[in-house]
């Protein structure tokens, strides 16, 4: 009898396994597609146009294009192709994030 117990908790276990790594997997999925939303925002928040954003992704592929932060949190990109330097400050992001949660108070009112 003790046996059975052991190989049904065996059973037990393996299933439960089986079940978290579905759950971890679908959650793994859930983190990209968030991290990508975050990517899109923080690309369309720039304001560029058509062929300066083209020319911005591009440089990041290549590895052109350079980001950092100053202290006050301002960001300025550099692309070593172009000479193209674009500074982005915490004001016109925070803007953006009011912007942006006015828009999805009014999507969720829908």
């Amino acid at each position: 009898m003790r046996l059975k117990k052991v190989l049904d908790d065996i059973q037990k276990t393996e299933d439960k396994i089986l079940e978290l790594q579905e759950y971890v997997k679908k959650l793994k999925i859930q983190k990209k597609q968030m991290e990508d939303a975050e990517i899109i925002k923080a690309i369309r928040s720039m304001k560029m146009g058509s062929h300066e954003m083209l020319t911005f992704l591009d440089g990041i592929q290549k590895g052109t294009v350079t980001m950092q932060f100053d202290e006050e949190g301002n960001l300025s990109m550099d692309n070593q192709e172009t000479g193209t330097v674009k500074e982005k400050s915490l004001e016109d992001e925070k803007m953006f994030s009011e912007s942006e949660a006015e828009r999805e108070v009014l999507e969720d009112e829908e």
